[in-house]
Formats: structure tokens, C-alpha cells, sequence
């Protein structure tokens, strides 16, 4: 390197720069290969680190889902729902329409439990048990004046979850049930066809045969078979139940089974395994904190669904009540049993239109459908 001196100062003189054309054939060789080397380091060094994500992802899924409640989702989902919106409807075809979009919806997001409540109050113990006797009737047409709203609502619904194959001996005809037949419907996961085997579990209703005492009993499982039920518990004739297929074969003169559960159905094949009816006489009735550990009430007057925020770790069984045509604020309040305000009652109230409707009222069943659409998408966004 040159030196120059210029009034007392010494300057180097710059290095020239080489340029990568004036490099030798050989010497461009070699910086290509410095290059290319940097250049796969690079690219192992970022696979690396990606397969560490992935690998750590991978690890709390697996331990998410190790927690996981029946089916394939990491929670439970239960709706609370007045029958009064169905006194709105003018006919029993309505009535029927208004209904099967409910259970569709509660089809779709895998809901586990439907609970038709009575806004009014006016619902007493013994109607409740002259239902589930099946000594209701259905002679009254739905209107304010009377709770036959409720009855109807929980009357289809359960109509609409059971096989179409076993539906014939549970579900005798009913002034309720007169519009069912012109539904679409559910399709659900256990609606199983008649040639289906790739599921072992079916729902069955006991048929009434002659059968040893204490050795079995005769179920109809929608097959082009008999099975047989061994089980010590004897069940009566049109008992709805579900089966574990333990022998199919073709050379058989009956299938056989043993008795299960619709939580090992779903635990073991995670399909959606149809939802439970039940009724409470008010909303108070509806609330029992150690069966559901979240609880959310959709009001106007509420907050937006992205404010939702739930451990899904410790916090996975999940009630939404909705509120009638004059919401659920109006419901608590016709509950003399509940003496605290929404706000104390609720986990938290949700608008599920937050930026408004473009009709002047949204109908309930419509509701329903909205608000498990978003909670699902937040729901989701809290998984991933």
C-alpha cells in the first residue's frame, strides 16, 4: 500500500476494489462456493428453528387435546332457549320451520344440550312431568296465554335428534309432530343408514320379544338384523338406548352388543353424537354451576363477541341463553327465584349484532344461528 506526505500528514493511499469480473476463473469458483455454503447454513439454520415451532405446537396440541371432553372439539357447547318464540308462528308448519332451524343449528356446532325454559314463570312441576310421561297432549295452540310454546319447541327437537330408523315406536303420533314431516333434515353423524358398519356404536329402541329373564333383551338398530342385547338389566319394550356392535358377521342369525353411552360413542369414533332436551320451569332453573362453567348471556344491551375471553384449559363446558322476543333481561326478570341484576347472573352479556341489523327485529331462531357462528370463529381464534 502506497504513502503519500502532504504538509506533515501521512495518507494511505485506498486499496483498490476488486470487482467480481476481474477475479480469476478459480477464484470465482471458490467465492461461489463461499457463497452457496452461506447460503445452505442460512436455510438449515431457519429449517431448524421451524421444526422446533412445529415440534413445540405439536406438543401442546397433543396436550390440549388430551383434555379434550366428547368429540373433537376442546369444549362443550349448551344452548338455554325460550319455546315462547314459537307462539309467534301463524300455523303448525311454521311452527315446525321456526323449530327445525334451532335444531339444525345446534346440529352444525355440535351442541350438547338444549334447554327450553319458560320466560314467564308459569310453568309448573306436574306439567313437566305430565311431558315426560307422555301424557301431554298438544291440544293447545301456542300463544301468550298459555306455555304450550315450551312443550312444542322440546317436543320436535327431540323428534328431530332421534334415527329416522328408530323414531316409529318412540314417537307415536302428536298434534305436535303433525308439520314434521315436511322438515328438512339433520343429517346428523349418528344417523346412521341401514348398509352402514364402519361405525361400531348405533342407537336402538327394545323391541317387544319374549326373551329369557336376566339374559338379554332384543334391540331393532336400524340393520337388516336383529341384535341382541346381553345385559342383565332389563329394559321395557321402546327404550331408546345405545349399542356397541361386538358381532356382525353376515353368517349370523342376530347381531350382537353390549350396552353403551353416547359419550363413548363420541369419545370413540369423534362423531357428533346428537344433542339432549331437557326443561326447566324458569331461568334460575336453567343455572347449575357445576355443570357448566362458563355462562353467557346474548342481550343487545351486551358487549361484542371479541371481548369473549375463556380459558378453554379449565373453563370448557359453555351455556349461552338466549331471551325471548323481549330478551333475556325481560326473562330474568319475570324469575322471581333470581333477585340479582343480568349483570351478576351472566359470565357476561353478548350483543351478537354488534354493529346493528339491517331489519328493525331479528327473530330468535335466527339468533341462535348467528351467535354459535361467531362464537365459534372466537372460539377457535382462542385454540390456535
Amino acid at each position: 500500500m502506497e504513502q503519500r506526505i502532504s504538509h506533515g500528514r501521512v495518507h494511505k493511499k485506498k486499496k483498490d476494489k476488486v470487482s467480481f469480473n476481474d477475479l480469476t476463473w478459480r477464484k470465482k469458483k471458490e467465492t461461489l462456493k463461499e457463497q452457496r455454503e452461506q447460503k445452505l447454513v442460512k436455510q438449515f439454520e431457519a429449517s431448524k428453528v421451524a421444526r422446533e415451532e412445529r415440534t413445540q405446537h405439536k406438543e401442546e396440541e397433543e396436550a390440549f387435546a388430551d383434555e379434550k371432553p366428547a368429540g373433537t372439539t376442546p369444549f362443550s357447547l349448551s344452548i338455554a332457549i325460550p319455546g315462547s318464540f314459537l307462539n309467534l308462528a301463524q300455523c303448525d308448519e311454521l311452527r315446525a320451520y321456526m323449530a327445525v332451524q334451532v335444531a339444525r343449528a345446534a346440529t352444525i356446532y355440535r351442541l350438547e344440550e338444549i334447554i327450553v325454559y319458560d320466560e314467564t314463570g308459569r310453568m309448573k312441576q306436574e306439567e313437566v312431568d305430565a311431558y315426560w310421561s307422555g301424557k301431554w297432549q298438544g291440544d293447545l295452540k301456542p300463544s301468550e296465554r298459555n306455555i304450550e310454546g315450551n312443550f312444542h319447541l322440546a317436543k320436535i327437537l327431540e323428534y328431530l335428534e332421534c334415527p329416522q330408523y328408530i323414531r316409529k315406536p318412540l314417537f307415536p303420533f302428536h298434534k305436535a309432530l303433525r308439520s314434521v314431516g315436511l322438515l328438512h333434515p339433520l343429517d346428523s353423524a349418528h344417523h346412521l343408514k341401514a348398509t352402514d358398519f364402519t361405525v361400531p356404536y348405533r342407537e336402538g329402541v327394545v323391541l317387544d320379544k319374549p326373551c329369557k329373564k336376566g339374559r338379554g333383551v332384543y334391540v331393532d338398530v336400524g340393520l337388516d338384523k336383529e341384535l341382541f342385547l346381553e345385559n342383565s338389566t332389563p329394559f321395557p319394550p321402546a327404550t331408546r338406548i345405545t349399542v356397541e356392535l361386538t358381532e356382525t358377521g353376515e353368517d349370523r342369525r342376530l347381531y350382537k352388543g353390549r350396552l353403551a353411552n353416547a359419550k363413548q360413542a363420541r369419545d370413540a369414533t369423534s362423531l357428533y353424537w346428537g344433542y339432549s332436551v331437557r326443561i326447566a320451569k324458569t331461568l334460575g332453573e336453567v343455572m347449575d354451576r357445576k355443570k357448566y362453567d362458563v355462562v353467557l348471556g346474548m342481550t343487545p344491551n351486551g358487549g361484542s363477541m371479541n371481548d369473549v375471553e375463556i380459558n378453554l384449559m379449565t373453563r370448557k363446558r359453555i351455556l349461552v341463553i338466549f331471551g325471548g322476543v323481549q330478551g333475556v333481561e325481560a326473562a330474568l326478570e319475570g324469575d322471581e327465584t333470581v333477585s340479582v341484576p343480568a349483570e351478576q347472573f351472566f359470565d357476561q352479556l353478548v350483543n351478537p349484532l354488534p354493529f346493528g341489523s339491517g331489519s328493525r327485529s331479528e327473530r330468535v331462531e335466527e339468533t341462535v344461528l348467528i351467535t354459535l357462528s361467531n362464537l365459534s370463529l372466537r372460539l377457535s381464534q382462542m385454540i390456535l
